[in-house]
């Protein structure tokens, strides 16, 4: 009887035997299959190679993310993570990793596949600086790497966060200039944000006594413009303040919306200088403001505004009106404080207008004066017929130079009715008598006087 195998034996007899029956097909000595197969078993011993013999390398994986650890911190003391105080180089709360291990596993690692945990060496409980140590580890437990710098340590601040809101004291626009034989001025900057509320640490928000808005301009301009600009927190010494990343601003405009950013706005003006004088009303048609002995002090104003305001305006600059029919026989005074249109200031040092009439020398006499036959009427565009039933007035008060109005006569006054407004009146009526003081320009009537007219 032949001899019997053992399993093992028969397992390696069979296995000859397909190997030998497979490699005695034609298609197996090939050329194209040859070199397929011969690729594939370079790559696969490469693929071995590479796991069992690939040599150790240490690469730096840089812009690695730091947590701080701050878990209970807040809600057991009520402060939080400020900034890094050392080393300088985490103060962005990113660092570069050495990381030790095999070529293959550690060539196509990046930042995102490790975690770095910053945690205090001793319990953080009030505002200070504390010592904190960085764990980094691989998002990836089954890599066999080694961290070559874990364990970096840091000084980390925390401090109680408070809001507190400021309002705008200032507009800067720093470097703007206008040329100087220009006749431009620049008016007063100005910016949208109004109010700013800040929300950071306590020590540093308690040090901000100011704020203005400044934009850094640089240029010279012909015309209004509006630039970015940025707030400027300063203590109570004027000395520009550092705050942290942590802080926060938000900006207020004048109606309470929040403003995206800040902007400042230099408006371009020019000038001109306007002389003063006043209106005269109750004056006679004859009447001769020239003649009048008037002094106004300032005589003159130094108006600013935009271009299309100033040029809009007329060459006088009207401070008010002066009835001339309220005057009397002595000084008579009047202040008139400036008025305005939009877009326009004033220059000057200027508060009010003076304005002095002085009728010291002048003197009043009264006269009766008879309608021959009846009083003429003016002002009336009406198409009915009109009649002054009045048919004499007396006392009536004239003002004027002594020697002129010792020289008038009855004749020389004439009484009109003044028919202003009654086109559509029928009937009986009173009306204002206009009082003229015929060829005599700086003579007229003060006090009022009235007439009976009828229109049919």
């Amino acid at each position: 009887m032949g001899k019997k195998h053992s399993e093992k034996q028969t397992f390696l007899l069979t296995a000859y035997r397909r190997v030998r029956k497979f490699i005695r097909r034609p298609w197996f000595y090939d050329k194209r299959f040859l070199v397929v197969l011969s690729v594939l078993c370079s790559l696969f011993l490469w693929s071995v190679l590479s796991v069992n013999a690939s040599p150790e390398e240490v690469r730096t994986i840089s812009g690695v993310h730091i947590n701080i650890n701050q878990e209970g911190i807040e809600e057991n003391f009520g402060v939080r993570f400020v900034e890094v105080i050392s080393p300088e180089s985490l103060k962005d709360l990113e660092f570069d990793i050495k990381v030790r291990g095999r070529k293959y596993l550690i060539s196509q690692l990046t930042a995102d596949d490790f975690t770095a945990v910053a945690s205090a060496n001793k319990s953080v409980s009030k505002p200070g600086s504390y010592d904190f140590t960085v764990s980094v580890s691989c998002n990836n437990p089954l890599l066999d790497l080694t961290i070559s710098n874990n364990g970096q340590q840091m000084y980390v601040k925390f401090d109680r966060y408070v809001t507190k809101e400021f309002a705008v004291s200032g507009v800067e626009g720093v470097g703007a200039t206008v040329a100087a034989d220009s006749g431009l001025i620049m008016g007063t900057s100005y910016s949208n944000v109004t109010k700013v509320k800040v929300d950071g640490p306590e020590t540093e928000v308690s040090k901000i006594a100011s704020v203005i808005v400044r934009a850094d301009v640089n240029k010279e301009l012909y015309d209004g413009e509006s630039f970015d600009g940025g707030e400027v927190f300063k203590n109570e010494d004027g000395e520009e303040l550092t705050l942290s990343g942590n802080t926060t601003v938000t900006r207020y405009t004048a109606d309470g919306k929040i403003a995206n950013a800040a902007k400042v706005t230099i408006p371009i003006k020019t000038t001109k200088r306007f002389s003063v004088n006043v209106k005269y009303t109750n004056a006679p048609s004859n009447f001769d403001a020239g003649k009048l002995p008037v002094s106004i002090s300032p005589s003159t104003v130094l108006l600013v505004g935009t271009p299309d305001a100033i040029n809009n305006l007329s060459d006088t600059y009207q401070a008010g009106e002066i009835d001339l029919a309220q005057l009397s026989n002595r000084v008579n005074t009047f202040n008139f404080d400036l008025t305005l249109s939009t877009g326009v200031e004033i220059a000057d040092s200027v508060e009010r207008i003076r304005v002095k009439i002085d009728l010291s020398q002048y003197s009043v006499e009264k006269f009766s004066v008879k309608a021959r036959p009846s009083f003429d009427y003016v002002n009336y565009t009406g198409t009915r017929d009109v009649k002054v039933k009045t048919a004499s007035l007396s006392n009536i008060q004239i003002i004027g130079p002594a020697h002129t109005v010792a020289q008038l006569k009855s004749s020389d006054i004439i009484v009109e009715a003044d028919m202003t407004g009654k086109e559509t009146v029928t009937g009986p009526c009173t009306v204002n008598a206009v009082i003229t003081v015929k060829n005599h320009a700086n003579c007229w009537a003060i006090g009022s006087y009235e007439v009976d007219a009828v229109i049919e």
